[in-house]
């Protein structure tokens, strides 16, 4: 059966977008839009998870992009190239940074100083600041976390030896607010009067301060005239003052008695400020109360351990997340397959994978064979009818290191909407055999009896970059329905990802 015109020119568009994907992965980015660029190294002592085809900024401005990484002598040897127009000078410096919340790696540099003189193409950029993290930032607040619980619980220590002396002064303190409470609304018209006077006070200030300011330095010239004109009469006063000063003496007595017989007259004066100072204690006594028992603001904050382990808890969330996101590897593909009769599958992949020992699996399956079923329209007469719709593949999968350096996958979860499982054997990092067993039931040929499952198995080898070609057996179990099928995809991890999107560099207008 020939093909249609649209499916001929549908597979030669297919055709050309995985050639152009092709170039554009195998030679980093489109040939002809390319710019020219100019190669440099710098050497850290830790790149960070930096990764080859990781942008290059200069400035903060996207210039070029990770060539090579090499361990060389102790350190990481990182060849990068930027633009040709954009220059760097002999004091350069470069920075590992991170992108965002996923934690992505670039090379950050800043240009120097052109006093400096440029520097030769093919050089190595001396100065480096190594690389900021944001572990750094979690390990800060978990410290900070325990300085705080540390505050609280030597506040909380204060507050319990001093628990009866702060209540009497929380007490003597909400008496004294309240008595100047009560005479700032007895003299409310006064002091908005001294308000004013102030206010009226100081604009004058304003106005005659410079006048007021040279005539106070007329007057100590003045004084210092006056000093030297009467330094006789200046001597006589002094030795009076020492006559007063002898004479006090005398009399301090007699003074201080006075003084003794005034607080007995105002005694009862000086109680009524005593009692006014206990209960302004008393009140402050009251609210260490409420701070004991956890009221308020400041009692939550001694009392509730809660709050300290909510903060903790959510500084170690933080973290593990940021761990789990850079260590998640995600891949993304898709692949046609054909079978005999002209029947074809199209197939998107999205894979992550956490660590080496496990990662789940995801396929949306469009599969031109459809289920397969017989109508009847008339008496012992019938048709053949097909059933198109999407199908999921939903897999866990365990990995299991066998044989030194080969791999054994075990998967098991849903195949093509249906129960099943697989298992994968990585030969090498080109070559893997995989088996498939599912649709146990056979629900894409429902009016056929004692079909056995679909078994598959199939080889994948990896030409280049990603792009693969498999090939194998297809419902090895039937008779009837065994055939072999062939097929091509392309596999792209999250590098090349942002390398395929990051080389895409499309002229504006």
């Amino acid at each position: 059966m020939g093909l249609s015109n649209e499916v001929k020119l549908g597979f030669l568009v297919t055709l050309f977008a995985l050639g152009f994907a092709f170039i554009v992965l195998t030679f980093g980015e489109i040939p002809l839009l390319r710019p020219r660029a100019k190669t440099y190294k710098v050497y850290f002592d830790d790149v960070a998870g930096l990764s080859v085809g990781a942008e290059v900024r200069v400035a903060g401005i996207k210039g070029g992009r990770v060539r090579e990484l090499h361990l060389k002598d102790g350190k990481v040897e990182v060849v990068f190239e930027i633009e040709k127009e954009i220059p760097l000078y002999r004091d350069a410096i470069a920075q590992i940074g991170t992108l965002g919340l996923m934690g992505d790696k670039y090379l950050s540099l800043y240009p120097g100083n052109p006093q400096s003189g440029l520097l030769e193409e093919g050089s190595i950029v001396e100065k480096n600041l190594g690389y900021s993290d944001t572990d750094k930032l979690v390990r800060e607040m978990t410290a900070l976390s325990e300085n705080m619980k540390l505050m609280a619980e030597s506040l909380n220590l204060v507050i319990t030896e001093n628990r009866e002396d702060l209540r009497r002064v929380i007490k003597n303190l909400e008496l004294l607010t309240y008595n100047l409470n009560l005479m700032a609304e007895e003299n409310r018209d006064a002091l908005r009067g001294a308000i004013l006077n102030v206010n009226l006070l100081a604009k004058n200030l304003n106005a005659t301060l410079p006048q007021t300011i040279a005539s106070i330095e007329r007057l100590a010239k003045d004084l210092d005239a006056l000093a030297v004109e009467n330094r006789e009469d200046i001597r006589v006063t002094v030795r009076n003052l020492r006559e007063l000063s002898s004479e006090l003496k005398t009399t301090l007595p007699e003074l201080s008695r006075n003084l003794n017989s005034l607080v007995v007259e105002n005694r009862q004066d000086i109680k009524t400020t005593a009692s006014n100072l206990s209960e302004l204690t008393q009140k402050l006594n009251t609210i260490i109360s409420k701070i004991e028992r956890g009221e308020g603001t400041i009692g939550k904050l001694v009392h509730d351990e809660e709050l300290y382990r909510g903060f903790a808890s959510g500084v170690r969330a933080l973290s593990k997340t940021g761990e789990v996101a850079e260590r998640t590897n995600l891949y993304i593909g898709f692949r046609g397959e054909f079978y005999r009769a002209g029947d074809s599958k199209g197939i998107l992949t999205l894979k992550l994978q956490p660590d080496k020992e496990k990662y789940y699996f995801l396929e949306v399956v469009g599969d031109s064979r459809g289920r397969v079923y017989k109508e009847e329209i008339l008496p012992n007469q019938y048709i053949v009818r097909k059933e198109f719709k999407p199908e999921v593949t939903l897999q866990y999968a365990r990995i299991f290191p066998v044989l030194s350096d080969k791999l054994l996958v075990l998967r098991g979860g849903l195949k093509e909407s249906t129960g099943g499982v697989g298992a994968d054997l990585i030969y090498s990092e080109r070559l893997s055999f995989t088996t498939d067993l599912w649709d146990f039931g056979r629900r894409d040929r429902p009016q056929d009896k004692d079909l056995k499952p679909n078994l598959q198995v199939g080889v994948n080898y990896n030409l280049r970059g990603p792009l693969y070609i498999r090939a194998g057996g297809d419902d090895l179990l039937n008779n009837r329905l065994r055939g072999i099928f062939g097929g091509i995809g392309l596999m792209f991890t999250d590098n090349d990802l942002k390398y395929l999107l990051g080389g895409l560099r499309l002229p504006l207008p």
